[in-house]
Formats: structure tokens, sequence, C-alpha cells
């Protein structure tokens, strides 16, 4: 039976942001979807306005009735929902093989690499539909103008985010791959960089022979391996095939440059700001095109996107005070936020980062300290662990010190807690601040309570 043919489907852990796109296709395709999550959460709302049923703790009784049953990466072998599918022999798949199985009906373009998966993907469907098309999609994050992070669409294509971090990548075979760029991170899994490289090595050769694979310009390797393994090799950036020329910073919220490619050039606008953002649009719209959308349709569709949740998002302002939150949680990240937040002259910079796992905390607590260039005020919470338990040891303090070494003189705070963070914050903000939040994890809820703060006059 395949995945599609399922009358009812049971996800485990449906609250992720993998998991919950895949249960609003199905549930789109007409498949009833339960489910089952530790807690209640605004996306678990979400899917039961769809018509989800979801329980909340895991119970044996939970996978009774269903056809298949998809559990996340995160759901250990004992979980007692998969111990039961197995005894009833129901169709047990993890996340990545789902989405494999659905990427196998359709023409695909699936992107990865370390960072910009998210915003690459939104802006590819943003570019497909302004050429008309209607595809099925699935992202890491909502997308501002549809409000949702996946949908079933009317035409036979699927876009899609892979995921790197458990290695699902390797199990998907798209029509078209794109890799945004490629570094250490989720060392607790693949242990090196060699092993990562490798890795992504592996997935662009899963493309078939007469689809395509699209590469940064400047990773020589990636596209010397595609090469000999007889791929189609499509390169964006800085001297590729699909570039960027006479890039010019119109407000602190956008980018306007000339897309040029070997048959032409168009204008375009983004509507979010920073260099990485313009290499995500060259990704997605070099993508796109090897989809057989035209050059206009791929610049208009870039300046008619509507941006991503969580990505240099603007939360509000109060009282003189601009608040926006952004996903990064990576020094690059870090890094690349900084240098696009600098553009919109603010007259000073005020980061809160939120460090995400304790793993990548211990692995480059020095180099999310040095990333912080161009921050006037440098503000670190503890460690956000998600599926991680504490470590001894590895605590935000490691960020902060390393700050403090990197930027002497400069305001730097460790504040671990919560209330004692917004009370810091509320004393020290001022009129012609920004106030920028990083981090994978709920410090994004920090914006908008210094926003009510900020309103209620506190």
């Amino acid at each position: 039976m395949k995945l599609i043919e399922a009358a009812r489907v049971h996800f485990i852990g449906i609250g992720g942001a993998g998991m919950s796109a895949l249960a609003k296709v199905l549930m789109e395709r007409g498949v009833l979807v339960t489910g089952s999550d530790l807690k209640r959460s605004r996306t678990a709302t979400m899917l039961e306005a769809m018509g989800a049923r979801i329980s909340f703790g895991h119970a044996a009784v939970n996978v009774n009735g269903a056809d298949a049953v998809i559990f996340s990466s995160a759901i250990p072998k004992r979980n007692v929902e998969r111990t039961r599918a197995g005894e009833l022999g129901v169709m047990l798949m993890t996340r990545g093989e789902a989405l494999a199985a659905l990427l196998e009906e359709h023409p695909s373009l699936v992107v990865s690499g370390t960072h910009g998966k998210t915003t690459t993907t939104s802006m590819a469907i943003s570019i497909m539909r302004a050429a008309g098309l209607d595809p099925t999609y699935l992202v890491g994050g909502a997308l501002n103008d549809a409000g949702s992070n996946a949908k079933s669409g009317s035409d036979d294509l699927v876009v899609a985010e892979s995921d790197e971090s458990d290695g699902s990548f390797l199990l998907l075979s798209p029509t078209v791959a794109v890799v945004t760029n490629v570094e250490a991170d989720h060392l607790d899994h693949w242990t090196s960089l060699e092993a990562i490289e490798e890795a992504f090595e592996s997935f662009i050769l899963r493309t078939p022979r007469d689809g395509a694979v699209v590469l940064p310009a400047q990773d020589l390797p990636l596209r010397a391996a595609a090469a000999a393994a007889g791929r189609r090799v499509v390169t964006f950036g800085e001297g590729g095939d699909v570039r960027a020329e006479n890039i010019s910073v119109p407000d602190p919220w956008g980018t306007r440059f000339s897309l040029r490619t070997v048959s032409g050039v168009a204008e375009t606008t983004l509507c979010v700001p920073g260099m990485h953002n313009v290499a995500n649009a060259l990704a997605a719209a070099a993508a796109c095109m090897q989809m057989g959308i035209s050059l206009e349709a791929a610049a208009q569709g870039l300046s008619r996107y509507g941006g991503v949740e969580r990505r240099f998002q603007l939360r509000g302002r109060a009282h003189g005070v601009t608040v926006v939150d952004e996903y990064a949680h990576h020094p690059t990240e870090v890094r690349a936020s900084m240098a696009a937040a600098r553009l919109g002259g603010w007259q000073r910079l005020v980061a809160v980062f939120q460090p995400h796992l304790y793993s990548r905390t211990a692995a480059f607590a020095h180099e999310f300290g040095a990333a912080f260039e161009g921050a006037d005020v440098i503000v670190i919470t503890d460690v956000y662990g998600a599926r991680e338990q504490p470590v001894p040891g590895v605590s935000g303090k490691l960020v902060s010190d390393a700050a403090c070494v990197c930027y002497p003189g400069r305001p730097v705070a460790y504040l671990p807690h919560r209330a004692e963070l917004l009370g810091y914050l509320t004393g020290f903000v001022r009129a012609g601040d920004l106030l920028l939040t990083l981090g994978a994890g709920d410090v994004t809820l920090v914006g908008d309570a210094m926003l009510d703060r900020l309103r209620a006059g506190e």
C-alpha cells in the first residue's frame, strides 16, 4: 500500500515542522490524520482546526485503526506507540521515508544545505506561483503570505525542504536538487565536516541523469563530483550561471539587483535584507529555471516573495524601538544576520541570542562569540536544549565569555533567566534601537513580550 492510499495515518510527534507539513498535505488529499505529541502547541491547534485528531501524551491505543504510522527522528524505539504499531504490523515510516514516498509520485525540487533552506524553498514557491503554477510544498517555516508551511497543490509538482540533521535527506531522489551551502553543523550526528561533505555529494547523485543539480559556484568539490557523475550542473553566485549584479539597498527591509543568467537579465527586488538572502534568491531562481520557468517569472516571483516566519521577521515597533526576530542558530547565520541588520541604519543594534542545542553550543562557542560583529550590545541567554539533555559545563555563558574576549569594552550580558532578561531589556532599550532576537528556540517570545512592555509604558 502506498502512503497516499492509506485511509488513516497516525503521526507520533505531529507538532514538529516537518511532521506537521506532511500531515497537512495528507489531510488536504483526503487522508484522515491522527497524531500525538507531548504538549499542545500552536501548530497542533492549527492541525486540529484542519480536522486532525490529536492526543497529548503517548498511549498505545492511539495507534489502533491506523493504516500507517509516521514518527519523527526524536521518537525513541521504546515509545509505546511505535511499539504498538510494530505489534499490529502497521506500515511504520520515519518522517524522511514518508517525504520520500510523497516525492516518488511527482517531479520534485528539493532544497538542501546548511543554511538558507527555508528561505530558498519559500522563494522557489513564490517563483512558481508567479509562473502560474500551483505546486505541493512542504517547508520548515510558515510562509507569511500563506500562513502555512505546507499545501497540497493542483499541479504535478512538489517543492520541499530537506533535513540533513539526521541524514534523512539521503532518502530523497529529487528531479532538481539544490545545495545552498555546506558547513560543519549537526556534529552530534555527522562527527566531522568531511562526513557532511560526503553526505551532500551522495545527495546530489540521487538525482536522475535527466535532472539537474544547483550548486554554489564556489563549491568546486561538489561541482566536480556532480559533473563526473554526468549530472547537469547549474551554478549560482559570483562567477556562476545565475548571479546578481548592480546590488543596492533601497531600505532596511530589501535588496534590489539585476538577476543575470546566460540567457539574459531581469530586475528584481527582495523584501528581505542581506547578501545571504541574495544568494538564496539566486539558488531559487536557478532551480526553478531548471523546471522550465522563465527568467522573467523568476524575477517577478522574487519581487512578490512575502518572507517566511522567523526569518528577519518584523514583530513590531513601540516607542521608537523596532523588534525583529531571526531564526539564526549557527555562527555563520548569526554573522549574516548582523551584517543584514547593520544595513538598516538604526542607532543601536541590541542582539539577544539564545544558543540552540548543547552539542552545537559546545562545538561552536568561540565562533558564536565572534559572530556578533556589528552588534552594539550583546545579550546571551541560556541554551535551548530542544531534543538534548543538559550537558555539565555547557551553557550560554560559554558564548558570552567568548564574546567578551572577541569584543572587549562592548556591553555583553549573560542573562539565563527570562524574567531577568526582560527586566534588563526594559531598562536598557531606547528609541532608535533595533532589538534583534536570534535563535531556533523560544527566544522568539522575547520580542513580543518586550513590545507588550513598551506599549504598556513599563
